[in-house]
Order: C-alpha cells, then sequence, then structure tokens
C-alpha cells in the first residue's frame, strides 16, 4: 500500500492535468478534473485536493463554473483539503482564499518540491502560505491586527517576509532550524484563524484600503 499523498488536481489546463503527476511523482495522483462540477459528479477519494483559482467552463458553455472561493467552500463543505495551485500572487485575492477555507496556497512557478511539501502540509493539517502572505501577516500585525503573535513568532515572520533563509534566522535567533519553522507555522495558523474570524471589512481596514476594495461573496 502506497504511503503517497492521494491527491486530486482540479485546474482547466490539459498541460497541468496531464503533466502535473509526472513533474510531482511524490504525489499519488489519483485523477485529474477541468471543474468541481466534474469532481463531486465522479466522487473520487483522495487527502488533498489540488485547485487552480481560475476555471473557466467549457468554451460557448452557458453552465455556470464554481471557481475561486465558491469552488473552495464548495470542497470544504464535503470535508476536503484545500491546497490552491496558482498563479495568483495578490496578497488580499490569497488572504480571502484562506478565508473561504484553503488550507494551502502554492504558486504554479515554484518548484515541484515546494508544491510536494506544501500539500503535505495540508495533508497534515499544517497551514501553508506564501511569500506575498507572509508579507500580508506582517503588516496585519504592525497594523494592530488581533494575531496575537509572540515576540518570537513576529521575529521569524518578519525573517522570512524579507526572504532570510531557515538556517540565517534560526542563527540569528539562537534557535535550531526545526523550532524556527515551527514558530512560523503556528503564525501561519494564527492568520488562517484571524482571516476566518475577520469580515472583509475589517480585513480592508486592517490593511489599509479603501471600502469596497474588497467584496465578499454570498
Amino acid at each position: 500500500m502506497s504511503d503517497r499523498t492521494r491527491v486530486v488536481v482540479i485546474d482547466d489546463s490539459t498541460v497541468i492535468r496531464g503533466g502535473f503527476a509526472t513533474v510531482h511523482p511524490q504525489l499519488d495522483v489519483v485523477a485529474t478534473f477541468p471543474g468541481v462540477e466534474e469532481f463531486e459528479a465522479a466522487a473520487v477519494g483522495c487527502d488533498v485536493v489540488v485547485l487552480d483559482l481560475l476555471l473557466r467552463g467549457p468554451q460557448g458553455s452557458s453552465t455556470t463554473t464554481k471557481q475561486g472561493r465558491t469552488a473552495i467552500r464548495a470542497l470544504r463543505e464535503r470535508g476536503l483539503k484545500v491546497c490552491l495551485y496558482t498563479d495568483e500572487r495578490r496578497p488580499i485575492v490569497l488572504a480571502l482564499c484562506l478565508r473561504a477555507g484553503a488550507q494551502g496556497v502554492v504558486h504554479k512557478a515554484d518548484p515541484p518540491h515546494v508544491t510536494v511539501q506544501a500539500v503535505e502540509d495540508v495533508r497534515d493539517d499544517r497551514v501553508v502560505v506564501t511569500q506575498s502572505l507572509v508579507g500580508l501577516t506582517e503588516l496585519l500585525d504592525r497594523r494592530g491586527a488581533r494575531l496575537d503573535l509572540t515576540a518570537r513568532q513576529r521575529e521569524v515572520i518578519s525573517g522570512r517576509a524579507r526572504g532570510r533563509h531557515w538556517a540565517d534566522i534560526a542563527s540569528t535567533l539562537y534557535i535550531t532550524e526545526d523550532t524556527a519553522r515551527e514558530h512560523y507555522r503556528v503564525a501561519c495558523r494564527k492568520l488562517r484563524d484571524y482571516l476566518e474570524h475577520t469580515s472583509p471589512g475589517d480585513i480592508e481596514r486592517a490593511i489599509g484600503l479603501a471600502p469596497g476594495d474588497v467584496l465578499d461573496e454570498d
């Protein structure tokens, strides 16, 4: 029996669907689908759903396609763990995806080992964020958002937001790399907890956006 993470890939790109398993052989890709609706109809079991954020329906079709936060919510309602696999880099958009229930975000341009680690972390109930979201965490904390970060978590987040390597952060703080990573993981979970329990309007104010810049879906 394989101990590899069982993954379903939902992406409207035939290239991504056809090549994901080849590029990430450490993962067990049990099925791929062009849309959430096709996945729901197939009822395939998996550990993690790797989901593209923007899904377009069949060309010429008038059928509404679940995508974005609507897709995330639909999958979460089924009790599934969701890791976004996307080209989207706007921090506020990704933050609202975490608010909708995604447990991780990884970019399509990231090296394969980064994607594999992200998927495995999501499987293990860890929260995975991108570099842009690390910066957002620091910004929210500085502007008084109630993230409840400890002093050490702030130091680690600050280092990662500036692209510092784990070894460098650990050496500066006189802790091990594993300890630094654990502080980071806890801070990421606190970010998601904050987003889940905060309205888009409050997120706007914390970030400093004008009212209406962030719109929630029904």
